[in-house]
């Protein structure tokens, strides 16, 4: 495994915060270990724009660009060996708001925001990437004193 990661985080004004990020991800597995893959190279580029207001309110948004390519098994008749590549964007976008005393989040957001269909190679089962449908959700997270 090869991985890489360059990153530029920016604050143009104390309302605002920029990120730009480049991830790189080589996999070369030996014959015997591919879990149903023996080559995979992903690039990711996250985009990220973020806006805080003083009255607890916070937006962010989150363009991810992917590209995959690899050489992928297929299970039919036989395992069969085959390239294959995607390349796709995906938005996630989330709305929060600070709780008084700062005990805590409402967090009301939506991963995949405009249903992106795609054909992604997850490299790590226990932590996934990117989610392949639309996903909407509310947390609150609390801070006790």
């Amino acid at each position: 495994e090869y991985i890489g990661r360059a990153y530029l985080y920016w604050t143009p004004h104390k309302m605002v915060s920029l990120s730009m990020e480049y991830l790189y991800e080589k996999l070369d597995r030996g014959e015997d270990f591919t879990e149903g893959t023996s080559e995979v190279t992903t690039h990711r580029v996250p985009l990220g724009i973020n806006f805080f207001h003083s009255n607890g309110l916070s937006f962010s948004l989150k363009a991810t660009y992917w590209n995959q390519e690899g050489i992928f098994g297929r299970i039919n008749d036989d395992f069969v060996s085959v390239p294959g590549d995607d390349t796709f964007w995906v938005v996630d976008a989330a709305l929060r708001y600070r709780l008084p005393k700062r005990y805590g989040f409402i967090t009301v957001g939506a991963t995949n925001l405009f249903d992106e269909s795609f054909q992604y190679f997850e490299t790590d089962y226990n932590n996934s990437q990117v989610i392949p449908e639309q996903f909407i959700y509310s947390k609150v997270t609390l801070a006790i004193p």
